[in-house]
């Protein structure tokens, strides 16, 4: 029974901050995205500061991370090589973005919610709340 409860625990870590963080990404960024902008979608509510860029990027991050616990039945089972993997790719992307390598606004905010979704999920599962 807690083997079950805690596999829903887990996909909902998944599937709950994927949707929050569309939820903010579309309907509280301040400026439009090329999507928004080529169907002529103009929003009108905002997320006080930057709140409404860093916190999409923060949901997805605890997202993806809490997919590879359901993939390998838990955080300590993900191989050390993967959470590396992880961690160069969601830090990596956005160092690359600051350096204009790849298209994108590189912002040390975004590195700090990667590393804090990390730490939540890293929490979370030795808390044994995952």
């Amino acid at each position: 029974m807690k083997t079950k409860r805690i596999r829903y625990l887990r996909w909902t870590m998944v599937i709950l901050p994927l949707l929050l963080g569309v939820v903010v990404y579309w309907l509280f960024r301040s400026g439009p995205t090329r999507y928004e902008e080529w169907i002529g979608w103009e929003k009108k509510i905002g997320l006080p500061g930057r709140l409404s860029n860093w916190l999409p990027d923060y949901c997805w991050c605890v997202s993806l991370l809490s997919f590879f616990t359901v993939l390998w039945d838990g955080w300590d089972r993900v191989p050390r090589s993967w959470k590396w993997i992880l961690w160069i790719l969601v830090t990596g992307t956005e160092l690359l973005q600051y350096l204009h390598v790849i298209d994108g606004v590189g912002d040390w905010i975004d590195i700090l919610m990667y590393q804090l979704a990390f730490l939540t999920v890293y929490t979370l599962h030795k808390t044994q709340r995952l």
